[in-house]
């Protein structure tokens, strides 16, 4: 597993786990994310990350699943666009 990169990983776990089963893959992810905001309502910031990086790994299987192998190249292309909705407006960034 040494030099994995964590999306293989990630993958490559949920892959042994689930296989391609999407709606138990989905399933677990519903339920991660229920994990985020009970461990928000508790203000528990660490447990937060752990279902965050879990749930981020579940969107990563799915999109494995469905055969988006550019996810990364999807999301800019998605976001390039809604950015451009901004233009001109007084919008907050952090």
């Amino acid at each position: 597993m040494l030099g994995m990169q964590a999306r293989d990983l990630a993958v490559e776990y949920y892959r042994r786990k689930f296989g391609t089963d999407a709606s138990k893959t989905f399933i677990h992810l519903v339920r991660e994310v229920g994990e985020i905001a009970f461990a928000i309502e508790r203000g528990n910031v660490d447990h937060a990350k752990i279902e965050i990086a879990e749930s981020i790994a579940l969107l990563y299987h799915l999109a494995s699943i469905y055969g988006i192998d550019d996810i990364d190249d999807s999301i800019i292309r998605i976001y390039s666009k809604k950015m451009e909705s901004f233009a001109g407006s007084n919008i907050q960034s952090k």
